[in-house]
């Protein structure tokens, strides 16, 4: 599950991480991505705002438009991040595979368990 986990960084913040890779795998890079994700700008990012961004980054991620995701369409995702979040071990997750998967990110980034992340918490 870490390399899942690493991905949240690349969803909302600019820079490198393992795991995922750059933000660049998920949408073209804007001046800071933390503000794209934080849509009610309180500097901080709830449980919905990030559900609603890793909504977003799935169909940006889903190539061919077939409402999965493949190995194929996450090439930075270490093989054992991917089939942990394959709960059906059927090779493609689906949009709920990929927000549970992304949700659990979300819960491990959220260092003081206050259901926000801060920009600290996603450096």
């Amino acid at each position: 599950m870490r390399g899942l986990r690493v991905a949240l960084v690349a969803a909302v913040v600019l820079g490198p991480v393992s795991g995922y890779g750059q933000a660049q795998t998920f949408f073209p890079v804007t001046k800071n991505m933390f503000d794209v994700t934080d849509t009610n700008h309180d500097g901080k990012i709830s449980r919905e705002e990030f559900k609603a961004r890793m909504h977003e980054v799935f169909y940006f991620l889903d190539k061919n438009k077939d409402g999965f995701l493949t190995k194929d369409e996450l090439p930075r995702v270490s093989d054992e991040a991917f089939r942990a979040a394959d709960k059906n071990g059927d090779g493609k997750l689906t949009l709920d595979e990929y927000i549970d998967a992304r949700m659990h990110d979300f819960d491990a980034a959220d260092k003081n368990h206050d259901g926000f992340l801060t920009r600290d918490e996603v450096q």
